[in-house]
């Protein structure tokens, strides 16, 4: 290689000087590929892995066998299944620090915070969606109305939301999905006891009180998702220092 070429070439990628006005110069004026807010969500519901679709399937398609065979007892068969969307839902969101693979998708362009809460969003609608589906279908062969047969499928799933999330916050590694899967397995196991003593807490009387837990869970997650989220900054400040 003669030296006009060499010449050429360190004059065509010259870097820009060591100080932070060219820095800035320098990132502003490489091409930044826009993207929107909904594509941005598309390609994170990308990153849902098979199993767990599958598994959603099958949730799904075990109540449509349990109201087509077993009506009377859809409502709790799928209800000791429904912690199973919970789990899902936690290991997947959570997936990357679980995992250590943080650190890799901090250094993509949207920040850890927002895959994660964009993960979240995502897996959480789905699942409101099958539950708002498997709610007409498990009143089939039960005297609940609508609105309890909703309470009793969204009681177990936050339950086992908001203490995986719990958990997720406060264990590293994959310690945390051991810990996740166990708080399903005990939900599960809890709800299908309950299915014994249904005289005695699933009356019409105790709807209010359903209700009041039912809202007490739905603000309880809204608060882990926010610590959560802090707990995703504090996990970026900690790596910036390493740095």
């Amino acid at each position: 290689m003669n030296n006009k070429l060499k010449r050429n070439i360190q004059k065509a990628f010259a870097a820009p000087e060591p100080n932070q006005q060219e820095k800035v110069r320098f990132l502003r004026s490489l091409p930044q590929p826009q993207i929107g807010m909904f594509r941005f969500i598309l390609v994170q519901a990308s990153y849902v892995r098979k199993s767990s679709r599958v598994l959603s399937c099958l949730i799904l398609l075990l109540a449509l066998f349990c109201a087509y065979s077993i009506s009377e007892n859809t409502l709790w068969v799928v209800s000791a299944f429904v912690p199973l969307l919970g789990l899902l839902a936690v290991t997947e969101s959570t997936r990357s620090m679980a995992y250590g693979m943080s650190e890799f998708e901090m250094s993509t362009r949207f920040s850890l915070k927002s895959v994660v809460l964009a993960r979240m969003s995502i897996l959480g609608l789905i699942n409101f969606v099958i539950i708002a589906f498997l709610t007409p279908m498990c009143c089939i062969g039960n005297d609940f109305s609508l609105l309890q047969t909703g309470m009793y499928l969204m009681v177990p799933y936050l339950l086992t939301v908001n203490f995986s999330l719990w958990i997720a916050r406060r264990v590293n590694g994959k310690e945390a999905v051991y810990g996740c899967m166990c708080v399903a397995v005990i939900v599960s196991g809890i709800n299908t006891g309950l299915h014994f003593v249904t005289d005695l807490i699933y009356q019409e009387i105790y709807t209010g009180w359903w209700l009041v837990l039912s809202v007490f869970l739905l603000i309880e997650l809204a608060y882990e998702i926010h610590c959560m989220m802090k707990r995703t900054e504090e996990y970026t400040w900690n790596l910036s220092l390493t740095d």
